[in-house]
């Protein structure tokens, strides 16, 4: 090997040993801004892809709450009885619409939700089941307060079209498909109810016009980590506060959902539901591990669910209608509809409710709501999430249909949808909880290896050295002239 060839491969190798030593450095110092730039909502970056379509559907459940004794309605001797139908299951994908970036750091978007059937374990959506009809009801609920003229005058005038308080219809258009309620029309076409903004429809359901569109849930403003906190809600629909509340309870904060803030502590987090059209604390239970990560696991309790019963400061979620604690009072946000809300089966709700009726079975293993999450994320690892919709039932002297009715909480429907992160979303999380240790031991090898190659220089070169210095000695002692003797010559 020629002498021009040996240089070349010092050469060589000390730029390689040069790249590896800077690279080496920069992974363990500069980590952190790795680590933030990762984590930081950008255009087409990994975070953004995961963030704009989440890549895993969510599995749901629809349970609905048969009433088996409606004929027993006005025997206020006699208990309203309710059987649990279902499960109904569904897979929920959701996607990002309407992205704008913000020059201050922000982004704003609505996200459509679309469900479709799990049809090899679905439930038989042909079942029938008997329920009150919610319209009578609201317009019962909505002039509860009016002049009794006014509500004896209106009824007995609308008696005709309101007379079923029963109906019995499908699971199948109780939810997505809808059935048709020309009484939404009549409705609407009162003056009295011109406040309210009851949607045109020509159809009822829980879940009607929702299946694919972007609209129920308006429109988010949140962090994209840059120059803000990343997940973090400013605004829903353009505003700091909801319509729908009065107070403290109004201020729109929190996670919008999908990500939370980074290094949690072992306390409150804070979620804004576009659905309850509120934050929500949630507090710390206990830690779990899923997949093989840690993660800090919150729940819904009592905090969350109160009128003002346990904790005043909660007073402002009543809506007028401050009840015992457990049910989260959304008339306000579903056009005076008496819609309440509470965990599946009355759970951790006060017992008043479950003691009106017959049939809550509340089983804290089942009918739970809680969030695991990684806490140096803050990406979710585990979503167990349940609740229930409620109707209010109660007597409203001058609706004479409601006049001598029992005052009860009717359970109409309950939700759940879970959701685990594993496989390769697994191995990614992994590999985003042990960043900062995969960073500083890839850096520590590529500095070792790096001085590795600079000796392996020192040393070739030393050998050489001695080698020649040999080679000289060898060739003088045979009395070899050298080339420097020719050259003095």
């Amino acid at each position: 090997m020629n002498s021009n060839s040996v240089l070349f491969q010092k050469r060589f190798l000390f730029c390689v040993s040069l790249l590896f030593s800077i690279c080496g450095l920069a992974f363990i110092c500069l980590w952190p801004a790795l680590f933030n730039f990762l984590l930081t909502l950008r255009e087409l970056n990994l975070i953004y892809k995961y963030w704009k379509v989440i890549p895993v559907a969510l599995k749901t459940e629809f349970h609905f709450f048969n009433w088996t004794n409606p004929e027993d309605f006005y025997n206020l001797s006699v208990k309203p009885r309710f059987e649990e139908t279902g499960p109904y299951r569904f897979w929920q994908n959701e996607e990002k619409t309407d992205i704008i970036w913000n020059d201050n750091g922000t982004i704003t978007f609505k996200q459509r939700k679309s469900w479709y059937a799990d049809n090899e374990k679905n439930g038989d959506l042909k079942d029938k089941i008997n329920t009150m009809n919610p319209v009578p009801l609201a317009a019962s609920y909505i002039l509860r307060n009016w002049n009794y003229f006014v509500k004896k005058g209106l009824f007995v005038t609308l008696y005709p079209l309101f007379r079923n308080l029963k109906m019995t219809k499908t699971a199948k258009e109780l939810l997505f498909d809808g059935y048709p309620e020309p009484l939404i029309k009549v409705v609407r076409a009162v003056p009295l109810f011109e406040k309210y903004n009851i949607p045109a429809w020509d159809r009822f359901g829980w879940l009607y016009n929702r299946n694919g569109s972007s609209e129920f849930d308006g429109t988010f403003n949140m962090g994209t980590g840059i120059n803000s906190t990343f997940g973090e809600i400013n605004t829903w629909d353009g505003k700091k506060r909801t319509p729908f509340f009065d107070g403290s309870c109004a201020s729109v904060y929190g996670s919008a959902g999908q990500v939370f803030p980074r290094n949690l502590q072992k306390d409150v987090i804070k979620l804004f539901s576009s659905d309850l059209r509120r934050s929500v604390n949630m507090t710390f239970e206990r830690e779990e591990i899923v997949s093989g990560i840690l993660g800090y696991k919150y729940m819904v309790d009592d905090r969350a669910l109160d009128n003002g019963t346990i904790y005043p400061q909660n007073r402002c979620f009543c809506n007028g209608e401050c009840l015992p604690s457990g049910m989260v009072n959304l008339s306000n946000t579903r056009h005076g509809f008496p819609i309440f809300i509470s965990l599946p089966h009355f759970y951790r709700a006060d017992p008043y409710y479950g003691n009106l009726i017959e049939g809550m079975k509340p089983d804290p293993s089942k009918h739970h709501f809680s969030i695991t999450i990684e806490p140096t994320t803050g990406i979710p690892l585990k979503v167990d999430g349940k609740i229930q919709a409620n109707f209010l039932v109660q007597p409203v002297p001058g609706v004479v249909m409601f006049e001598s009715a029992p005052k009860f909480m009717l359970p109409v429907i309950w939700t759940s949808q879970t959701y685990e992160i594993e496989g390769i979303h697994a191995f990614i999380m992994r590999l985003l909880v042990n960043f900062s240790v995969i960073c500083v031991t890839l850096g520590l090898s590529m500095v070792v290896l790096s001085i590795g190659m600079f000796a392996l220089i020192v040393y070739k070169t030393h050998i050489e050295r001695l080698h020649q210095k040999k080679l000289m000695g060898f060739l003088k002692e045979q009395n070899v002239p050298l080339k420097s003797d020719f050259q003095h010559t």
